[in-house]
């Protein structure tokens, strides 16, 4: 429990806000959480709150269900050592992203790159650098004529030879798609393929060297906070980052870790990899239709008969591998929600609350619950989630 005892530790849980209503992530631009939109990401604050109450520097906290990777932000800049996982492979380019842009110690290449990316045209039509790049057709029907054509010159800087912060530069493509994209509904329209019914000229060149330049400034900014809090300089990432899945952490020895905080999937409320469906038309290296038969709950699936059985079969197992891998005494925060539709008629919160305590035996630490502000949070049906903190007896 790091440096606050039982009763320190009850009191400050119960004075926190967990509703956070003041955060916008819209308004954090130079947060490194801020370089990419993730579906449902925590508001930094909750992670940052458990680990700094229930671990000490040095530590390690685990996150099986990472995301866009904030609990490891987090983590790092109260200088524990972490592991993040996730199935989505995207999810993890995103965390590495983060700590590429952290880990930058010198950015006077980013304003010749910038320049190149002003600077360049596409030496052929649109179809032919598509066609010979491996682009999907699908783009076509997503963004402005002229807007592609910026996010096709953009895409012919990433992908030169010997391209030096590669995935950088990748994932802060594919944070801009969403806002390029002619489809301004929400971003389920675009996991679902509801393509706009008209274009919108988006100025893409101009968006994505603003959000390099906030990468930067977001880089400076980490690190500042982390050496005024831990007293000394930021050496580099401190942790590992990693593409698996929570059913089955067995390259993690057993009570390696030593506080778990991490927010599982909620039954039928996202499509995380599907979310990422504009990146996959530009970076063709995943087949989707595969990841999303062995996604966790997706919301794609909620129609699904045997959903909610395999989602509650796969989560046990999931939480079964998060009591292997945690030490006696260390403590697991979960902030878990539940969806709607035929989700709702089943009561999972209590179910996986009482799954932990009953069959795992862990002792309940805390449990509240708070309301979600759907302008900062993509949740599809979801108003309100609880965090709750278990003690591994």
């Amino acid at each position: 429990m790091g440096k606050f005892n039982s009763l320190e530790i009850t009191q400050l849980l119960d004075r926190v806000n967990w509703d956070f209503e003041d955060y916008i992530s819209s308004s954090y631009p130079e947060d490194i959480n801020s370089l990419h939109w993730y579906p449902a990401s925590f508001v930094p604050q909750i992670p940052s709150t458990l680990i700094q109450i229930f671990s000490e520097k040095g530590k390690r906290v685990l996150d099986p269900f990472v995301g866009g990777g904030v609990t490891l932000i987090e983590a790092a800049k109260q200088n524990r050592a972490f592991i993040g996982v996730d199935f989505n492979p995207y999810a993890i380019e995103i965390s590495k992203a983060k700590f590429e842009a952290i880990n930058c110690n010198d950015w006077a290449w980013l304003d010749s790159f910038a320049e190149e990316v002003r600077q360049r045209n596409l030496i052929e039509s649109p179809q032919h650098y598509c066609q010979r790049v491996g682009i999907k057709d699908e783009v076509f029907r997503w963004f402005h004529p002229q807007t592609l054509h910026e996010l096709l010159a953009i895409h012919s800087c990433i992908m030169e030879v010997s391209n030096e912060f590669f995935l950088l530069k990748k994932v802060i493509f594919s944070s801009i798609l969403k806002s390029c994209c002619s489809q301004r509904k929400h971003y389920t329209y675009i996991t679902d393929r509801c393509f706009p019914k008209k274009f919108v000229r988006v100025h893409a060149k101009e968006k994505y060297v603003r959000q390099f330049d906030l990468a930067r400034r977001a880089s400076r900014r980490f690190r500042e906070y982390y050496e005024r809090l831990n007293s000394k300089k930021w050496h580099g990432e401190i942790g590992q980052i990693v593409v698996d899945d929570a059913r089955d952490l067995s390259w993690i020895n057993d009570e390696y870790v030593d506080l778990i905080v991490t927010s599982p999937p909620y039954l039928g409320c996202n499509d995380y990899i599907k979310s990422m469906r504009l990146t996959n038309l530009f970076f063709r290296l995943y087949e989707i239709r595969d990841l999303v038969a062995k996604e966790i709950g997706a919301r794609c699936k909620r129609h699904r008969k045997s959903l909610q059985s395999e989602y509650l079969k796969d989560m046990m197992v999931s939480l079964n591998e998060c009591k292997r891998v945690l030490r006696k005494d260390g403590h697991l925060a979960l902030v878990f929600g539940q969806g709607k539709g035929r989700a709702r008629k089943f009561d999972i919160v209590q179910f996986i609350s009482k799954y932990i305590i009953e069959k795992l035996r862990f002792e309940a630490i805390f449990d509240t619950e708070r309301n979600i502000m759907f302008h900062r949070i993509r949740f599809p049906g979801v108003k309100k989630e609880h965090i709750m903190v278990f003690r591994k007896l």
